[in-house]
């Protein structure tokens, strides 16, 4: 049985790197998937490496690196898990605790007008956003679908934030407003730390 070497494998990677699959977790179904038809092709054909990796590509290329620009960080799947995210009893609870707290609790007491409740929600949003490329950008040095695709839902709450919560308005939200926001602010959090959490459980392998 041919088995590729170590050298190979980096050959596959960079070259899909190069092709813009940017997200490595993408790149490594793909570069699994490769490397075992290439395995296959070497021994069947009595091919070496190269000329494997340049028939296999003649034929496949195209339908692979179609496939890669599909995918997309605004995730339906996500954003139905996310919703059912919400409607977890425990999260139900939060959301009303959020509710009680701005309502009996006049939070805008606390701002000015040169930073009012809009400007914190809008602040927090881009800490996380800062913190989320430094993390994954800086620190990791790669993309991950999976993570960056729970993260397209805070961005879909920075679209959210600037309809009905902008931060250049000098009005104060409803209870009933900030209560729903702060809560959906909260529940990404949690969301997104636990979608982290599966990731790493899942996929130590790929950091190793």
């Amino acid at each position: 049985m041919f088995k590729l070497t170590p050298q190979n494998i980096q050959f596959i990677d960079n070259y899909f790197k190069n092709s813009e699959v940017i997200y490595y977790d993408i790149r490594m179904e793909i570069l699994d998937h490769v490397a075992t038809a290439l395995e296959h092709t070497m021994q069947a054909e009595n091919l070496d490496f190269y000329d494997a990796f340049k028939s296999y590509m003649v034929v496949n290329k195209k339908e692979i690196l179609k496939g890669n620009k599909l995918w997309s960080v605004y995730s339906k799947d996500t954003i139905l898990s996310f919703l059912k995210f919400l409607l977890h009893p425990i999260m139900i609870f939060i959301g009303i605790l959020f509710y009680v707290f701005f309502d009996n609790i006049n939070v805008t007491y606390y701002f000015s007008e040169s930073f009012s409740i809009n400007n914190l929600f809008f602040t927090i949003i881009l800490s996380i956003a800062l913190f989320q490329i430094f993390y994954f950008y800086i620190y990791l040095k790669e993309r991950l679908y999976v993570i960056e695709k729970a993260g397209g839902l805070l961005g879909l709450l920075y679209y959210a934030q600037i309809f009905f919560f902008p931060g250049y308005s000098s009005k104060s939200p409803s209870n009933l407003v900030m209560a729903i926001f702060f809560y959906l602010l909260f529940a990404y959090l949690v969301y997104f730390i636990i979608q982290i959490l599966k990731f790493n459980q899942k996929n130590k392998h790929l950091f190793q």
